[in-house]
């Protein structure tokens, strides 16, 4: 399985509950070898982080997994475009488009995001899928690290 992570799965490595499920999240994919991918985006995300040790604590669990980094290209953003002319969400958020159009593109199976408010959300899943087909991508899937496990760690 191809798993695009967006940036929020990355930031939320701390104690909090979310950082506790996120970091059961990377066991359990590490476990099942599943293919993780970013984008450039994450990365300069994650640099963008005003916060030393934060940023740094990222860096260094990066460093630990296998990800592989998806560069920029204009397939990607066209498709992102594409998502803005379709009412998807504005240009003001422009760089959750381009990880859903980064994970399409590049035919990951599914995006794991904490963000319910702009990609994990059911009508915005609907929405982008919408605009995947109507451009001959397949569809994709979204949902938290937390929806992940529940599907996915009673596997048999």
């Amino acid at each position: 399985m191809k798993i695009y992570l967006d940036t929020s799965v990355i930031l939320m490595l701390d104690e909090s509950e979310r950082g506790i499920i996120t970091k059961e999240f990377f066991d359990f994919v590490n476990e099942k070898n599943y293919e993780l991918f970013i984008s450039e985006i994450v990365n300069t995300e994650i640099t963008d982080t005003t916060e030393k040790i934060k940023r740094e604590t990222i860096l260094s669990f990066l460093k630990t997994i296998e990800v592989t980094i998806i560069p920029s290209n204009s397939e990607s953003d066209n498709l992102a475009w594409n998502y803005i002319t379709e009412g998807v969400l504005t240009y003001n958020h422009i760089d959750d488009l381009l990880h859903v159009a980064y994970a399409t593109v590049h035919k990951c199976d599914m995006i794991v995001s904490w963000n319910r408010k702009h990609i994990a959300k059911p009508i915005k899943i609907q929405k982008l899928n919408k605009c995947n087909l109507k451009n001959n991508y397949q569809l994709i899937s979204i949902c938290t690290p937390k929806e992940f496990l529940a599907l996915f760690s009673k596997e048999i």
